[in-house]
């Protein structure tokens, strides 16, 4: 199954999830196939995305950054552990120690020049943690940075958004830009009180405290909350993986699909973010994740089943009775138009 944004249904998916009201009703019973009108419907209710079934499920092979059970397992932990510190003490934060060092295990064992099938997903403070944790750990990887400096950027993206935990305002799936003066201004807050939360926490690297402050800074100047332009690589580096994981997930603005997300960060390259940077995160993430239903040059459409060794062109398996496998990282004269 996979998430699919309520003003991009067509009409005909299955709900692989049931619709259900605040009082969480069953409105629609998963199994339904959407019809058109019942958008309209879905969208009064607030909801903006749904969980449907994928028909091709049997035949795709994604490529994950680690094993989806072991990132839940993460997610929990850094629930745990962030829930404690609020309620508790700063000593529940020594245990994001050994989650960093396991993260930069994990990483260390993924294959060289593996393709990642990220896939759009609905907003969560702490699922989002840990997927910035290992975009960052990864991107450090290829760039050569040793285990030490590794160990440092999963722990700084791991406390990355702990000021979340201090601020009132919604943050998820929504657009600033429209959003009341006075509750942007709290949402900015986020980085300083994160920032301040360990400020006295010495087992902190400064480098890894730095990058919970700037992790909103942009290259030009034009972030928050100092408006810098940080020369540091690791605090360039979470701010690429923070804000691409950031559009794919809804957390703290308006979720977009995973090739719409990879695209406004290479609009960007250069201006707000770190060119090398923005280049590692798309050499190693498919623009069009397994799952993902296209058209291709030739006319004819079909789901993206696996990755190849290039991002831009993976095999696809087309519609209809007579049934291809496109390798698009082999084909000179075929290539993706556009997402169906």
């Amino acid at each position: 199954m996979r998430i699919k944004s309520v003003d991009r249904l067509n009409g005909g998916e299955v709900l692989a999830e049931s619709v259900l009201t605040s009082e969480k009703a069953i409105l629609i019973p998963k199994g339904t196939a959407i019809r058109e009108d019942y958008v309209s419907l879905i969208q009064a209710l607030g909801i903006d995305a749904l969980m449907i079934e994928d028909p091709y499920e049997e035949l795709e092979k994604p490529n994950r950054i680690i094993h989806p059970a072991r990132y839940e397992a993460y997610t929990n932990r850094v629930q745990r552990l962030m829930e404690r510190h609020i309620y508790h003490s700063n000593r529940a934060l020594r245990e994001f120690e050994v989650i960093a060092n396991e993260i930069v295990k994990d990483i260390d064992a993924v294959p060289e020049n593996v393709i990642f099938d990220l896939q759009e997903r609905t907003a969560d403070l702490y699922g989002h943690t840990v997927m910035v944790t290992l975009l960052s750990v990864a991107v450090a990887k290829r760039l050569g940075f040793d285990r030490k400096k590794r160990y440092q950027i999963a722990l700084g993206s791991l406390l990355h958004d702990i000021g979340i935990r201090y601020i009132t305002v919604r943050c998820k799936n929504r657009d600033w830009e429209d959003a009341d003066p006075d509750e942007v201004f709290e949402y900015k807050k986020h980085t300083i009180l994160g920032y301040s939360a360990v400020a006295e926490e010495s087992w902190i690297p400064v480098i890894a405290r730095k990058m919970i402050l700037s992790h909103h800074e942009r290259l030009d100047g034009s972030g928050f909350p100092m408006h810098q332009k940080n020369r540091e690589t690791e605090c360039r580096i979470i701010q690429v993986c923070d804000a691409f994981d950031c559009c794919i997930s809804g957390m703290e603005c308006k979720r977009m699909p995973v090739h719409d997300s990879l695209q406004k960060i290479v609009s960007e390259a250069g201006i707000r973010f770190d060119s090398k940077i923005v280049d590692e995160l798309l050499a190693m993430v498919a623009r069009y994740p397994v799952g993902t239903t296209v058209k291709m040059t030739d006319g004819k459409e079909g789901v993206v089943i696996t990755q190849t060794q290039d991002s831009e062109n993976p095999i696809v398996l087309t519609f209809g009775s007579g049934r291809d496998r496109y390798n698009l990282h082999m084909e000179t004269n075929i290539s993706i138009l556009h997402i169906v």
